[in-house]
């Protein structure tokens, strides 16, 4: 049997992160056309990884993806539910793999890279316009009416609870029931005066219509581009720092050509280029001396050490997660 869609790789990705010339360049290079789409938020991407399952479960044409990104956390639900296959190490070779920070080789829920690589990494803050707050705001500034209707938080469960945590002085990864209940009702309060978003929050703090976002530094810093007044911090309470892993669900229609794209994203040149154009850390080590050094050396993009100890990783907290899928579900209802 002929596979329908050897011509072609259908990715998955996060919204405004990918250089659009790389995709491009991969079509030139091996005759692969790339269908690219993309979703805001860990939880879409899981929804629509379930539709896709579910759709191909009832016997009709396989409508899942041959390339997604998931951060960490929702990665390693994957990996534990048996939705992604193993890398072919004849294509994504160990000479590619070697370009890999020591960090990424060995990260905990992937060790040596059999499931995935690091499409890029970095901080989850506040995104904010200096001329409304000439000193850098705080978690609590989601409380102040006074920029009611003027402020967003991520539209994705954990991270708009690692706020609440960080706010009421709790861990990101708590498990506790009453923390959980305590970073519930501090999530509400915030949102008297914010509004949920992953999806427009880059556009509408670049246009002036948010002051205060609570965003990855990725798309603060694209804002930025765009509009000088913008600026990113992580606030002395800390923050979130997250990995987004490139990978292959187990029911790609098209392998083959995925693991063609990571062994193509390995290139040192090509993960320089998306970094410089995403303003993005990149976990391949070889690629740095490609990246500008003003990228190298904005503290937006590559935290000071200072700072990584402020960063907490978000967890895949196993049962604990329903607590959190319950209590978003009467925070967003």
């Amino acid at each position: 049997e002929t596979n329908v869609d050897a011509t072609r790789v259908s990715f998955l990705n996060w919204q405004d992160y990918v250089d659009p010339t790389l995709l491009k360049d991969f079509t030139t290079a091996t005759g692969l056309a790339v269908g690219y789409e993309t979703y805001d938020s860990n939880d879409a991407l899981a929804s629509r990884l379930t539709a896709a399952e579910a759709t191909r479960k009832g016997g009709r044409k396989s409508t899942s993806f041959d390339l997604i990104v998931p951060s960490t956390n929702l990665f390693r639900r994957l990996r534990a539910g048996d939705f992604l296959q193993a890398l072919d190490t004849s294509v994504v070779t160990e000479a590619l793999l070697a370009n890999l920070l020591p960090t990424f080789r060995a990260l905990p829920e992937d060790p040596g890279n059999r499931y995935a690589i690091p499409w890029a990494y970095g901080t989850t803050g506040i995104g904010y316009d200096t001329t409304v707050f000439p000193t850098p705001p705080t978690w609590e500034v989601f409380l102040d009416a006074a920029h009611k209707g003027k402020m967003s938080i991520l539209k994705e469960t954990r991270e708009a609870f690692a706020l609440a945590h960080l706010s009421s002085g709790t861990s990101v990864n708590s498990t506790n029931a009453a923390e959980i209940t305590a970073a519930e009702a501090r999530l509400k309060e915030m949102l008297v005066n914010s509004s949920l978003n992953s999806a427009t929050y880059l556009d509408d703090l670049a246009d002036g219509k948010l002051v205060a976002v609570q965003g990855y530094n990725t798309d603060v810093l694209q804002a930025r581009k765009r509009n000088p007044k913008i600026a990113f911090v992580v606030p002395e309470a800390g923050g979130t720092r997250w990995v987004d892993l490139l990978c292959i669900p187990r029911s790609a229609p098209n392998p083959a050509g995925a693991n063609r794209f990571i062994a193509f994203y390995l290139d040192p040149k090509v993960s320089a280029a998306n970094a410089q154009h995403n303003l993005v850390a990149t976990g391949n080590q070889a690629a740095r001396k490609f990246v500008p050094p003003a990228v190298l050396e904005d503290p937006a993009i590559y935290p000071p050490d200072a700072l990584q100890s402020k960063l907490a990783f978000i967890e895949d907290l196993g049962d604990a997660e329903k607590l959190y899928d319950e209590a978003w579900k009467r925070v967003t209802g």
